[in-house]
């Protein structure tokens, strides 16, 4: 799930009145190491992750691998009250970086002949869910895909409050979908993009009418398990290694511990939109093997990497987003093209990039977040710490 923008800038003031559960167990330490030692690059990597602790970041997992090999490392704290440092092992929510699972399970199935990307979505929907939610039965899976559906947005600040009164806990794809019966569409399909989480949401039905499993257990069963994805979760069932959630609400510093409140935001079955779990190590992995085609076939992986042009105003922090396609995003940086997809919940953040001129990826999961953090880590220039001394 990404946050909407209107909804972050009222978020800050939100979570101020928001009361924090006290922490009822201490987050296990994972005593683990990841990837090589010697990487050439280690030193430079170190100063990514020395600048994100002066940003003000509690904890993060980052991975970056390179054609000299895997560089991983946790930094800063999985829980703060309890003193446990943040490893290679410790997973994080990982936020709309879950889109890129979705598009993989549906291209996995349109492969597997269970679907096109061109049928309407309405042909694999609930009934229920294809009458009452305005552009469904009309928009196709690839135009949930790609934003240009018009369908409304689930996550908006109602929402958000219902969560914080805790009268929204661990809802299901299904129940929030149900909170946007009777909304008119934003647009008419296919007339423009336009960011809208209640997408993902929509093809997880669709994986589960078209497979008989949950969308998370064809996600595990058949994309995770099969490649060795240990540290990945696809699953409403949080593991232990997961690390604590917090917010900077002032700016000021001080970080008020929100881990049941993420729990709540996405912690109910087949969030494709933002419910995954992840350590960066495995995420960067599925990116990179994702990218160089070794997950899908050639024709998918071609789909992948068709873009089109961003329309919607992402603002200026974000301008350098320049294209969609299926579930992924194109960023124009400093050090040339980006592929993949941020992450937002509220206090975890993810982001997951493959830079194919340099054949380099980057996963970084952080478990903390306050509009400084947001702003260094969703800059074009932090891309710049994998390339150059600084």
């Amino acid at each position: 799930m990404k946050t909407l923008p209107l909804v972050t800038g009222l978020l800050s003031t939100l979570l101020t009145l928001a009361s924090c559960e006290q922490i009822k167990e201490t987050v296990p330490a994972q005593a683990c190491e990841k990837g090589i030692k010697n990487h050439p690059n280690a030193a430079r990597y170190q100063k990514l992750a020395d600048a994100l602790l002066a940003e003000g970041v509690v904890g993060a997992s980052l991975t970056v691998i390179t054609p000299e090999g895997t560089w991983s490392s946790g930094i800063g704290m999985a829980d703060l009250k309890n003193k446990v440092k943040l490893t290679p092992c410790h997973t994080l929510r990982v936020g709309s970086v879950s889109k890129i699972f979705a598009a993989t399970a549906i291209l996995k199935l349109q492969e597997a002949g269970k679907l096109n990307l061109d049928d309407q979505a309405g042909r694999y929907l609930p009934a229920e869910f294809a009458r009452n939610i305005a552009n469904a039965d009309q928009a196709t899976i690839r135009q949930l895909l790609n934003h240009s559906s018009g369908i409304a947005e689930y996550s908006s600040l109602s929402n958000i409050l219902q969560i914080l009164n805790l009268s929204v806990v661990k809802h299901s794809a299904e129940e929030n979908l149900r909170s946007i019966f009777g909304k008119k569409a934003n647009f008419k399909v296919g007339e423009r993009d336009e960011y809208s989480n209640s997408n993902f949401l929509l093809l997880a039905l669709i994986i589960k009418k078209v497979t008989g499993l949950s969308a998370y257990g064809y996600i595990t069963e058949h994309l995770l398990k099969p490649n060795g994805f240990e540290n990945l979760y696809a699953s409403a069932s949080v593991p232990s290694s997961l690390s604590r959630a917090y917010y900077d609400s002032n700016d000021n510093g001080f970080m008020l511990d929100l881990t049941e409140i993420e729990n709540n935001a996405v912690g109910g079955a087949d969030m494709l939109d933002g419910g995954m779990i992840a350590n960066s190590y495995d995420l960067a992995r599925f990116h990179e093997k994702l990218m160089t085609g070794q997950l899908l076939s050639a024709a998918s992986t071609q789909a992948l990497h068709a873009f089109t042009p961003v329309t919607q105003d992402v603002g200026e922090d974000l301008k350098h987003i320049k294209g969609y396609s299926l579930g992924l995003m194109k960023l124009e940086t400093n050090q040339g093209v980006a592929i993949g997809h941020y992450g937002t919940v509220h206090s975890f953040n993810g982001m997951v990039f493959y830079f194919p001129q340099q054949k380099v990826t980057i996963a970084l999961i952080r478990n903390s977040d306050s509009a400084k953090i947001k702003k260094f880590v969703e800059s074009k220039e932090i891309f710049d710490y994998l390339f150059q001394q600084k």
